[in-house]
């Protein structure tokens, strides 16, 4: 069995703040859980908060003898700033790598693997993580959708969401005033927003300008965006700068159980491909072998952890999405990486994902770095289990 990854198994002073182990049911089963409870609320107070997201970023980088850079990349459509923060730069024997967390706002978990893991980076001596940092410049984007990880509810209690918080303005774009909005434009009460994971388009200098208004809305979850938001603008600003070998993407979703005979809940869903490829923007294959190498090395590495909350780990489902910035990004030569970390659970299994994350960022930076992951075979990408049924909460149903 091969050693744990030292970028996620470090504790102590200057390194990865690991979470402790959580308790759980194995295996779990319909109706087993974890399940949050009909009168549970899930507090939010761990999490890091916008306000504090920028100085713990800030104390980082003071912390790390110049290996860690920050600046803000942009604002979000509310005006919030978008962090980024690098180690490195890319260069000839140095690999580029950008992991993007929460461009969805309620998918808050990505961001605090990503602060853990970049606290080790900034920090350790240990002379695996100085070999990561010098054959890899990694960036981060770890929170992309500031405004939905900031959206409250009536009361004023943090509640998050998907969504940006933004308008539809035409005019803006010089379209005229009756134009509709792209579909993936929700008016949602008094605070529209965009997904921001359909506004981005394989093309990245696309905008919208007159004329355009024959292209919109556009055909729902097939038509790719048109860098409508700020964000996804930030984020393909970010891409083209550096120029990524790899990108992974970080996102929550609901439960699923194994397949349609084990009922086991799954933990875990990755993908390396999310679209086939455009006629103006193929995909090419060593990117998509790139892709499934590493989905396959993370898979092998929490599988390798033996019986572990690890082990319900399958494949996403087959998706043609070129509009997401997975598809995007795949399309302009990076490989990629999607997370899809089980949502809608409570404190002791946020800390159980949360780690399970971190092992999996940790086995890509190293696998990446030390060339390991080239000899892993990328038609083994099909052995990951497909994913199965959704399970809805049985102690929420009638």
């Amino acid at each position: 069995m091969r050693r744990r990854t030292v970028l996620a198994g470090l504790t102590g002073a200057g390194a990865a703040l690991v979470l402790p182990a959580a308790a759980h049911a194995a295996p779990q089963s319909r109706p087993g859980g974890p399940w949050i409870q009909p009168e549970q609320s899930v507090q939010k107070v761990a999490l890091t908060s916008n306000e504090a997201l920028g100085p713990a970023l800030e104390s980082l980088a003071a912390r790390s003898g110049g290996r860690m850079a920050v600046e803000v990349a942009g604002h979000s459509a509310g005006g919030r700033p978008i962090h980024l923060a690098r180690f490195g730069e890319p260069g000839p024997g140095r690999t580029a790598v950008l992991v993007q967390t929460q461009i969805h706002g309620g998918e808050p978990l990505g961001t605090e693997a990503a602060l853990r893991l970049m606290r080790t980076l900034a920090t350790s001596s240990h002379p695996d993580v100085l070999a990561v940092l010098e054959k890899l410049a990694i960036w981060f984007l770890p929170r992309l959708n500031m405004d939905g990880a900031d959206f409250r509810a009536a009361d004023g209690s943090l509640v998050q969401r998907r969504c940006n918080s933004q308008a539809w303005t035409p005019l803006e774009w010089g379209l005229a005033a009756d134009t509709p909005a792209p579909w993936y434009q929700f008016e949602q009460g008094a605070t529209p927003g965009f997904d921001l994971n359909r506004d981005f388009n394989p093309d990245l200098a696309t905008r919208l300008s007159p004329g355009d208004e024959i292209l919109l809305p556009g055909d729902w979850g097939t038509t790719p965006g048109f860098f409508a938001t700020p964000e996804a603008r930030t984020s393909a600003a970010v891409f083209q700068r550096l120029r990524p070998a790899f990108f992974i993407d970080h996102h929550h979703r609901f439960s699923n159980v194994q397949s349609d005979t084990d009922n086991q809940l799954t933990t875990l869903m990755l993908s390396g491909l999310v679209t086939a490829g455009t006629r103006e923007f193929p995909l090419d294959p060593a990117v998509r072998d790139l892709s499934f190498q590493v989905n396959v090395l993370v898979w092998d590495r929490l599988r390798a952890l033996g019986d572990s909350a690890f082990g319900g780990i399958t494949r996403y489902w087959d998706v043609d999405v070129p509009g997401t910035a997975l598809g995007s990004y795949a399309l302009n030569g990076a490989g990629i990486m999607l997370y899809e970390t089980r949502g809608g659970v409570a404190q002791k299994s946020m800390g159980m994902l949360l780690q399970q994350s971190l092992l999996g960022f940790g086995a890509t930076l190293e696998g990446l770095a030390d060339g390991s992951v080239r000899a892993v075979d990328p038609a083994r990408y099909h052995d990951i289990p497909p994913a199965g049924p959704d399970i809805d909460n049985p102690r929420t149903q009638e």
